[in-house]
């Protein structure tokens, strides 16, 4: 391990590339699954895997990750006390949240904490890349939680013909509300970075709005 990026380092910065992961959580099935499921993504690296929360600490001391995937219900210490006592210990740690509990007050609380993202364990895959990727470039990742009983009214032919949308263009809708760049886009959703400006532009003329703030708005008042 290069000097650097030593034990005594308290600054945990992200590399301008690859991305360090160290994944916590006492389910070994899902903890190992989640290391497989990120396995063939390369802008990723899972570097450890810590089973026990009381092992955290030293596991982030020895291998300094860029970003930790960390689970909110754990015994010992749980994910909300981790969390505090990480931001504490470590200036600019990258720590996301996964979680089966989609309420309100517990984004806020691990928010307040100094969380840098919120994911139910329900995810796909390309969301927790989405949302890994977007921290670890200094953004943050609170995706908005489903609503009960509407399913999913984003992707549905109501929600879509509404507003004269595409399935495309409402995952683009999405990511721009994450903070990514159109480029940052284009390489998540495997497009050219022209393809992502159309799709922008077509989103702007369909919903009569100019810039990217409106969008967002748009986003946050119809929880996309």
């Amino acid at each position: 391990m290069p000097a650097e990026r030593s034990s005594s380092s308290k600054s945990l910065m992200p590399p301008p590339e690859l991305v360090r992961v160290l994944i916590v959580d006492d389910h070994r099935l899902f903890n190992d699954g989640l290391r497989a499921m990120l396995a063939d993504e390369p802008r990723l690296a899972v570097v450890g895997q810590v089973y026990d929360s009381r092992e955290a600490l030293r596991q982030i001391h020895l291998l300094a990750p860029d970003l930790i995937l960390l689970d909110f219900n754990m015994p010992h210490l749980d994910g909300l006390t981790l969390t505090r006592q990480l931001v504490n210990e470590f200036s600019g740690i990258n720590i996301l949240i996964l979680s089966m509990y989609a309420e309100q007050r517990y984004i806020a609380d691990f928010s307040r904490a100094g969380a840098k993202g919120y994911l139910i364990k329900t995810a796909s895959r390309q969301e927790v890349v989405a949302a890994a990727l977007a921290i670890a470039r200094g953004s943050s990742y609170f995706a908005p939680l489903p609503t009960a009983g509407a399913g999913n009214n984003h992707s549905g032919d109501e929600f879509l013909k509404r507003f004269s949308l595409t399935p495309r263009e409402v995952e683009v809708i999405r990511q721009v509300r994450q903070g990514l760049s159109s480029q940052q886009i284009a390489d998540l959703l495997c497009v050219s970075f022209y393809t992502v400006e159309t799709h922008r532009r077509n989103i702007h003329l369909k919903l009569g709005i100019t810039n990217s703030q409106e969008l967002v708005r748009f986003a946050f008042e119809n929880g996309i």
